[in-house]
């Protein structure tokens, strides 16, 4: 019986959890011999597209000009990615003390689970005899395929419409399914939790805007599976023992692919012909083009707009739901005044 595709998905993320969970109830391995090798391949892969035009952000390689779009971009709304199309300004990015943080753990945890991947490698079967199931897939001259090693525009067709995937994965591992032994590209997607403890374990699903940036990579990527991986930076007792880590799988569809591919390409054909989509107040507290939507939008959308907030007051919508949608509206009335917004 054929193993249903989405619940195989599920099953490597398991053994990757199983994998990493062993992995780490022995003492780390020094290794100077591989850092240095990564470090030499980063330097020079850096310097490589360090340079004026190494990726071409306006035109395709037959001089057509045309929009790119970033995975992180896949799960915003279709007005954000009319924006997005349409070459509109981001708001400035701000940041308090405690968010800067925030971000550069999270590309940290990144790096970490990176580097473990490439240790288990060189030392798991020294430490439990058995092969390791999973290895991080390599270029032809060796380097590791995560980060700048792949970096790529990735260009696309769909729809009559010419536009391009623009990004970096965490990473692309191979592994090696004990049961059949064959061996098959697996994405890697890595997350950081460190809000707290709780909200680490009750954690049951991948979040909705992590499972479409993977679609984008798996596009980029030729792959078919992969695990999204939480690990939890925040703190505990030294002496508890827990799993760090939380891993779900995905089986990204033809169908998953052709969809993101067709809201890419609404977006490419709508900023070319100035059609710009609704957009909901609900999608606007993490909306990176608050100025240019608040600017852009017509009389009559900002009318539909007030009714709406002002007829929202007045439902059963739960209270949180009804304070970000009259926020919204008033953030949006206060930069068409041309009131400075700080995000």
């Amino acid at each position: 019986m054929t193993e249903n595709k989405q619940l195989k998905a599920e099953r490597i993320a398991q053994e990757f959890n199983d994998y990493m969970t062993e992995w780490h109830s022995y003492v780390q391995p020094y290794d100077d011999k591989l850092d240095a090798d990564i470090h030499e391949r980063y330097a020079r892969i850096l310097n490589e597209q360090n340079v004026w035009g190494y990726f071409d952000f306006k035109r395709n390689p037959d001089g057509k000009a045309r929009p790119f779009f970033s995975p992180s971009n896949a799960g915003i709304s279709d007005r954000e990615l009319y924006e997005r199309a349409r070459g509109s300004k981001r708001d400035p990015t701000k940041f308090t003390g405690n968010q800067r943080w925030w971000v550069g753990l999270g590309t940290v945890i990144g790096d970490y689970l990176q580097r473990e991947v490439l240790l288990a490698e060189r030392h798991y079967r020294k430490l439990t005899g058995k092969v390791p199931p999973f290895r991080m897939k390599r270029k032809d001259n060796g380097d590791p395929m995560y980060e700048h090693f792949v970096k790529k525009m990735h260009e696309m067709e769909h729809d009559g419409e010419t536009f391009a995937y623009f990004g970096l994965p965490d990473g692309i591992l191979e592994y090696t399914d004990v049961e059949t032994g064959e061996i098959f590209d697996v994405g890697l997607e890595v997350k950081s939790e460190q809000a707290n403890w709780s909200r680490f374990k009750s954690l049951d699903e991948p979040k909705n805007g992590h499972i479409e940036q993977t679609t984008m990579y798996s596009e980029m990527y030729g792959f078919d599976y992969v695990i999204v991986a939480y690990i939890l930076s925040y703190g505990r007792g030294w002496g508890e023992e827990f799993n760090r880590l939380k891993t779900f799988g995905k089986y990204v569809s033809d169908e998953d692919r052709e969809t993101l591919a067709g809201r890419c390409a609404d977006a490419t054909r709508r900023a070319r012909e100035g059609d710009a989509p609704r957009f909901d107040l609900m999608d606007w507290r993490f909306c990176d083009y608050k100025t240019a939507i608040a600017r852009g939008l017509t009389d009559e959308e900002i009318s539909e707009m007030k009714e709406y907030a002002v007829r929202v007051q007045n439902s059963s919508l739960p209270a949180w739901r009804r304070r970000a949608i009259a926020g919204a509206f008033e953030n949006i009335e206060e930069i068409r005044r041309g009131v400075k917004y700080d995000n």
